[in-house]
């Protein structure tokens, strides 16, 4: 028996790197598609672009590993039905619980690591991957000048040029509009000049040859006006620092924390509600005390005369006596006004438990969604036959995006306190193991066989539309 689980086993491992190496394709084609034009237009130089496509890798393993198993699965188990392998194990007497329990197996060990990768190695990589995104984007971004287009990368100026040689720096048809030091317009014209960056002081320098300065100092007034003409007039703008700059978060979102971290944090805003209960006694209290010892006073004074009825003339005060007594009114409406406020803290305060306990109870769900996708893509592939592998693939996909509906679905209604957060993140595996279960039973009984020509969409459409043409 050790063979055969040996070989079940080596016939998954090749199409598992197949499949996961075309995930892993398609999600760096996406970085790609989202990252090359920040990394272009802020100067990213290589090593840093690798350090943060390193440091992307975290999450985006967190995704692929799981995809790749159905795939895997399917290609695997329907070449052995293919082959004819899966009938002869069952006429040996092999049952369909052995021949997927090495798979099982294995996927509860990839379960198990990939729980250990959601919990300490994907929180760091996600912390300092936003750490390097904030860090970018407090980068300048390089100057880039096109011709007859404004640029406005450098800030408080505005530059238009008509022509330009890269090579050289010569430029001509020069226009800047910029702001002086009280912030005043200013304009700057020329036929043509010289632009060059200066590296080591920082500074974009402009040569300019036969031109002309115009200023108004009162925009109110038009004899302010002033217009100052030049042959040779020297321009430098004083560059901001376009290097990466790194520093270091100390504060962690619940992305970046691990079970223990999100743990004690739950704790300490426990504590944090259980204080707002506190102040919220301590502001309800007095209002209520003077309320009432105003209507029943022999409750709060033990030297009050205890009436039977309410007198006008006696110590007991009418509901409507107190009702229209103004300072009563507004002293019940600040404690009022201060105990909703400490609601709307507290109600924030438990939506964060949520997405904390969200996060935790996603790091556990994902990892485990290995294993509910080898027992819905065993079944399913026995059930394709050895014609619908293709087809069963492209199910595969459809069913992975239903389950990422639901975890993305789950993981808002969580956060909104609809769904209980252990709820919101197992429903769908609790809906595929339901499922994965009709499947076996399918299989285990020979009931039927899925026939996808039968339930192929596209080829009924087809079949209908030619009847209609005859």
């Amino acid at each position: 028996m050790r063979t055969i689980d040996k070989y079940i086993l080596k016939n998954h491992i090749t199409p598992y790197l197949f499949g996961f190496s075309i995930i892993t394709f398609i999600f760096i084609m996406d970085f790609l598609y989202r990252y090359l034009d920040l990394f272009i237009g802020k100067g990213i130089n290589f090593l840093v672009a690798m350090e943060f496509f390193i440091l992307s890798l975290g999450h985006m393993f967190a995704l692929i590993i799981p995809m790749s198993v159905m795939p895997a699965t399917l290609m695997a188990f329907g070449q052995l039905a293919a082959d004819n392998e899966i009938t002869a194990m069952k006429s040996s007497g092999i049952s369909l619980y052995r021949i997927i329990t090495p798979v099982l197996l294995a996927s509860l060990i990839l379960t198990g690591g990939l729980v250990w990768f959601n919990n300490y190695v994907l929180p760091e990589s996600n912390h300092k991957l936003l750490g390097l995104m904030i860090d970018i984007g407090k980068m300048k971004p390089t100057i880039k000048i096109k011709e007859n287009v404004f640029c406005k990368s450098v800030k408080g100026y505005t530059l238009l040029i008509q022509q330009k040689n890269d090579k050289t720096g010569a430029i001509k048809g020069v226009q800047i509009f910029q702001l002086d030091e009280e912030g005043i317009p200013v304009i700057t014209i020329a036929e043509k000049g010289r632009m060059k960056y200066i590296k080591r002081k920082n500074l974009l320098q402009f040569e300019l040859e036969n031109g002309e300065i115009h200023k108004m100092p009162n925009p109110d007034d038009i004899s302010t006006y002033r217009k100052t003409l030049f042959e040779h007039y020297t321009l430098n703008i004083q560059d901001s620092d376009r290097d990466l700059n790194r520093t270091k978060r100390n504060y962690r979102g619940d992305r970046e924390m691990n079970i223990a971290m999100m743990k004690a944090r739950i704790r300490e805003i426990n504590k944090e509600i259980d204080k707002s209960l506190e102040r919220m006694h301590t502001i309800a209290l007095p209002p209520i005390k003077k309320t009432f010892s105003r209507v029943l006073p022999q409750i709060f004074d033990s030297t009050a005369t205890v009436v039977s009825k309410p007198t006008r003339g006696g110590k007991l005060h009418s509901p409507a006596e107190i009702k229209h007594r103004p300072e009563t009114i507004l002293s019940i409406k600040k404690a009022l006004g201060k105990m909703e406020n400490e609601i709307r803290v507290m109600e924030a305060k438990k939506s964060q438990i949520s997405r904390y306990k969200v996060e935790i109870q996603k790091k556990y769900s994902i990892a485990f969604s290995c294993t509910i996708f080898i027992l819905i893509g065993a079944p399913l592939a026995l059930l394709s036959g050895k014609k619908g592998v293709t087809m069963a693939i492209g199910f595969s996909i459809l069913l992975f995006v239903i389950y990422y509906i639901f975890l993305i679905g789950g993981e808002k209604l969580a956060d909104r306190q609809y769904l209980a957060p252990w709820l919101a993140m197992w429903l769908p595996n609790i809906l595929f193991s339901t499922l994965s279960i009709g499947l076996i039973h399918i299989v285990v009984n020979e009931t039927k066989t899925i026939n996808w020509k039968k339930i192929n969409p596209l080829k009924q459409w087809r079949k209908k539309r030619i009847k209609t043409i005859l």
